[in-house]
C-alpha cells in the first residue's frame, strides 16, 4: 500500500510539472507530426554535423541515453529532469553529449493542432556510436530498434489487461478517452505509469496502480541493435463499460 501511493503521488507531481508555466503541452505529438524540422533523417544528421564538428570525444561503445523533453510552442526546447540516477551513471558521457545537443540545436518544431502550434513532449533515442564514428546516411535510431515484448505476446497482454482492468472500469463508471503510459525498462519490468488526462480521484488511481500490478510478468525488454534499452508503452483507452482500446 506505501509503495502504491508513492507511485500515485509521484504520477500527480509528474503531471503538475508538465503544466509547467501553465502553458499547455500535449503529452505526445499527434500522428505523423515530428518534433524537428526535415524529421528523423535530418535531425540525426545535425546531431551528427554538430558533434564532428566540436570535436566531441565518443563515448564507450555500450553507452545509450533516452532524453525526454519539451518543445515549446515557440520551437524552444527544454530537458525534463531524469530522476534515474543509476541509468546516467552509468551512461555519463552520452548523457553529457545528449544535454549539449538538446541545448544547441536550433531547428526543433511545436506540434500543430487545427493550425495552432503548442508545445509537446517527447524522447529519442541518442547513441554516440552510431552518431559519429559509425554514422551513415539517412540514418534513424528508430530502424535498430527491436521492440519490448510481453512474455506470451502483445495480443495475449491486451486480453490479459481487458480481463483485469473490466470490473475497475465498471466499479468507477468512468467514461471518455483516457491514456495509460508506462515504460518497460532495460530489465523488463513495468515502471513510471502515468494516466492522462489527470484523474483527480485517489481512490481510483490507488485501484487503477493496484490492477496495473497484477500483471506482474516480465517482458522482453527493448533493444537498441543488442543493447537494452527502456521503450515508452502508450496505451489510448476509451473507458466505458464495455472497455474499448483505440
Amino acid at each position: 500500500m506505501i509503495m502504491i501511493k508513492k507511485i500515485f503521488i509521484l504520477i500527480f507531481i509528474i503531471s503538475i510539472k508538465l503544466l509547467y508555466s501553465q502553458n499547455e503541452v500535449l503529452d505526445e505529438y499527434p500522428k505523423n507530426e515530428y518534433f524537428y524540422e526535415g524529421g528523423a533523417v535530418n535531425f540525426y544528421k545535425e546531431i551528427h554535423d554538430y558533434l564532428e564538428n566540436n570535436k566531441f570525444s565518443e563515448c564507450d561503445v555500450k553507452e545509450i541515453y533516452q532524453p525526454r523533453i519539451i518543445v515549446t510552442k515557440d520551437a524552444g526546447v527544454k530537458l525534463v529532469q531524469d530522476d534515474d540516477t543509476e541509468n546516467i551513471k552509468n551512461n555519463k558521457c552520452a548523457y553529457d553529449l545528449a544535454k549539449e545537443v538538446v541545448k544547441n540545436l536550433k531547428h526543433w518544431k511545436p506540434a500543430e493542432v487545427k493550425g495552432r502550434k503548442i508545445g509537446a513532449l517527447t524522447e529519442f533515442i541518442f547513441y554516440p556510436k552510431d552518431l559519429m564514428s559509425n554514422y551513415r546516411e539517412n540514418y534513424k535510431a528508430d530502424n535498430f530498434v527491436t521492440h519490448a515484448q510481453y512474455p506470451d505476446g502483445n495480443k495475449v497482454f491486451s486480453k490479459e489487461f481487458h480481463d483485469n482492468f473490466m470490473v475497475l472500469f465498471e466499479d468507477y463508471h468512468i467514461n471518455g478517452d483516457i491514456n495509460l503510459e508506462f515504460y518497460i525498462d532495460k530489465n523488463g519490468h513495468i515502471v513510471n505509469p502515468r494516466i492522462y488526462p489527470v484523474i483527480f480521484d485517489r481512490k481510483f488511481n490507488i485501484d487503477f496502480l493496484r490492477t496495473l500490478s497484477r500483471l506482474k510478468k516480465t517482458w522482453k525488454p527493448a533493444l537498441y541493435s543488442n543493447i537494452p534499452i527502456k521503450e515508452r508503452i502508450g496505451m489510448p483507452l476509451n473507458f466505458s463499460i464495455t472497455f474499448l482500446q483505440r
